[in-house]
């Protein structure tokens, strides 16, 4: 494993509160769109630059509706949490960067468990 791609204790604490932020946001909608549900995405998680200075939020809408629509909006309206952030004191320099991205770890999961779930997987399982 690649002792570079390791995020630090302090980088996931970090990213830990910002997540906890832009969830908070999303609950409480202060959104005004009728398209879209803010309520129904989950923040799964928020990786960190090593300076501290990007955060790459990763979410996932119930059900993985309009992912696309809800990345583009997220994207376009991404000061709207900068400035949450920047409200929330943290003890920081500055205000990080945010970057929203579709988490597609739940795709990749279930991927997984239908190639284990295999009648010829599950068949080399037995053998052995």
């Amino acid at each position: 494993m690649n002792l570079k791609s390791i995020s630090s204790q302090r980088q996931i604490r970090f990213g830990e509160v910002i997540r906890s932020i832009i969830s908070e946001f999303l609950i409480r909608g202060d959104f005004i769109n009728t398209e879209i549900d803010m309520s129904t995405i989950t923040v799964s998680f928020v990786k960190m630059s090593k300076d501290l200075r990007v955060a790459s939020v990763y979410f996932m809408p119930l059900g993985g509706k309009n992912k696309n629509q809800i990345l583009q909006f997220l994207n376009n309206n991404k000061y709207v949490f900068q400035k949450s952030i920047s409200k929330a004191k943290l003890r920081s320099k500055f205000t990080p960067k945010i970057n929203f991205y579709i988490d597609d770890s739940f795709d990749e999961a279930e991927k997984i468990e239908n190639l284990l779930l295999d009648q010829k997987v599950l068949r080399d399982l037995d053998n052995e």
